[in-house]
């Protein structure tokens, strides 16, 4: 997993053209706004509110979050991500950057944050559900949020036109880019072969076998943990069209989480 992460997303990776929540402004703007809110909301009296961004790719987000007064702190499995990084953001003494090559977080050592984000990081992980809770448990202060945008809804919940939709959205966005060929190749190797693990691809993108991320059982595990956990769902998709058409048709295949009013470890393991 550590060396997919790293051979994936090596130096010069264009995160944004394949992330939605990062090339179309109006998503962009609505994901990281409603994120402030929960952020302030952690943050105690008179205090800059401190965020863990776990995931935090070249600072896409981070840099939002900066801009606002937040003070960040990214990990990343990437070593070329976390050299992005300090290159964008390393004379800020606001930002902090680990290199986190297990993903476990225990390069952070004991430091509790305001908040924790997670964005578009957790259809990545095998077991979502318990990084979640580890990280809540052992990184989040009393009375903190926890936030993840930019998941792919449970598959088997989404309605027929709204799975075929999504499908042809991506389909048209990879030919406009002229990578049809390779697609092909890549759905036809998965069909008939399965998972790769020397394809970087098939090891970092589990929704694509998993159907996507169960976003109700994110929030029973939360709703044990904190005061307020709200679900929000939405359109998403690469092409800027597609981006449009979808949102403008209703539909919803994506979904964020804002959850705020962390009770802590030892409220919730009395829960």
């Amino acid at each position: 997993m550590t060396n997919a992460q790293a051979e994936h997303y090596e130096r010069d990776y264009d995160y944004q053209s394949e992330s939605p929540h990062l090339k179309h402004r109006q998503l962009y703007e609505t994901l990281t706004g409603k994120a402030a809110e929960a952020i302030r909301k952690a943050a105690p009296s008179g205090h800059a509110p401190e965020v863990l961004e776990i995931g935090a790719g070249d600072g896409a987000v981070t840099e939002r979050l900066l801009s606002l007064g937040f003070s960040v702190t990214g990990t990343e499995m990437s070593p070329d991500s976390v050299d992005e990084m300090n290159t964008r953001f390393g004379d800020n003494d606001r930002f902090q950057a680990f290199h986190d090559p297990d993903g476990d977080l225990t390069v952070l050592g004991e430091r509790r944050f305001d908040t924790i984000l997670f964005a578009s990081v957790l259809h990545h992980i095998p077991d979502y559900l318990g990084s979640i809770t580890s990280a809540i448990d052992s990184h989040l202060s009393p009375g903190g949020s926890f936030i993840s945008v930019q998941d792919p809804l449970w598959y088997p919940r989404l309605t027929k036109p709204t799975h075929l939709f999504t499908k042809f959205s991506y389909l048209t966005w990879r030919v406009a880019q002229g990578e049809i060929g390779r697609g092909i190749k890549t759905r036809t190797r998965r069909l008939f072969k399965g998972l790769s693990e020397e394809a970087p691809g098939d090891a970092v993108e589990y929704h694509v076998v998993r159907e996507g991320v169960d976003e109700e059982a994110i929030a029973r595990l939360l709703e044990k943990h904190f005061r307020s956990v709200q679900i929000l769902p939405y359109w998403s998709s690469q092409g800027t069209p597609q981006q449009k058409l979808g949102t403008r048709l209703g539909m919803k295949n994506t979904f964020a989480v804002f959850a705020t009013g962390y009770a802590g470890v030892a409220d919730t393991a009395a829960a």
